[in-house]
């Protein structure tokens, strides 16, 4: 129970920085509550307000997970949550009810209300990615063009051959893009969750110790890199690309096992068997 809770709370955080909605609904519901005798739906706000406290509190949000089973993880919870229709339902208070008062009906004060309350609200969707943290348009587009060059490279290197390949993350992600023909040892849904949630089919448990040892996760730092080796060895996989980064000697350890010389290609050394 206390993992759940802690996940529960871990999960309202991410849920909170992906964007400004929640803050938004926030806002509206002490707008609401400030003004609750003139607020008719009061059935809504009450609701809306009961549900919000659930979905944050650790410890009722980790009961509403156990209830949706852990098929499905925290976002989903706040599906119980009439995020956008309250917050439309306090804008519109807001318009025809409170501005005209405040405003003494001028109707420059009530075009900058507006003006602004408009700019909030486009604000409030799509602000949880930063630019500077690799995952924005341009930074998207870089990678790509990064990824295509050693495709290009590896089409030259193996003359039409057919490619089943294990590399980094930001190289797969682009694979099929650039290739439909190129085969992967996994997919986007090792990392994205989300394409699994209708579906019970998994990865064999060496192929998920594989990505993790690759993308460098925490605690793969004792996975012994023969194990790795071990379990390509045995896979269809005849196009490798590890990172840079990795210690000669794991370098070398891969071309005992698999009996190939790497070669370097870019940021990453390539072992075609």
């Amino acid at each position: 129970m206390a993992e759940l809770v802690k996940n529960a709370w871990a999960g309202w955080l991410s849920f909170a920085n992906a964007g400004k909605l929640p803050a938004a609904l926030l806002i509206s519901l002490l707008f609401l509550w400030i003004y609750y005798k003139r607020v008719r739906q009061k059935g809504l706000l009450i609701y809306t307000t009961a549900a919000l406290i659930c979905c944050i509190l650790p410890v009722t949000a980790a009961l509403l997970e156990l209830y949706q089973t852990r098929f499905y993880d925290y976002k989903w919870i706040w599906s119980l949550v009439p995020m956008t229709a309250l917050t439309g339902f306090a804008v519109t208070l807001f318009l025809t009810d409170f501005l005209q008062e405040s405003s003494g009906g001028s109707r420059k004060r009530q075009a900058a209300a507006v003006a602004l309350l408009a700019a909030g609200l486009i604000f409030c969707g799509g602000m949880g990615r930063k630019p500077w943290d690799g995952c924005g348009r341009q930074g998207e587009v870089q990678e790509r063009q990064k990824a295509e060059m050693i495709f290009e490279e590896l089409q030259e290197r193996l003359q039409g051959k057919q490619v089943c390949l294990w590399a980094p993350r930001e190289l797969l992600e682009y694979a099929r893009a650039y290739d439909a023909g190129i085969l992967l040892l996994y997919g986007r849904d090792m990392w994205d969750t989300d394409l699994t949630a209708y579906s019970y089919e998994s990865y064999p448990g060496g192929f998920r110790d594989l990505y993790l040892w690759i993308e460098s996760a925490p605690g793969t730092e004792t996975v012994p890199v023969l194990y790795c080796a071990e379990a390509l060895a045995a896979s269809e996989v005849n196009c490798i690309l590890l990172p840079g980064d990795k210690p000669a000697e794991m370098i070398q350890s891969f071309e005992d096992m698999l009996g190939v010389r790497s070669e370097k290609l870019g940021e990453y050394y390539l072992l075609i068997r």
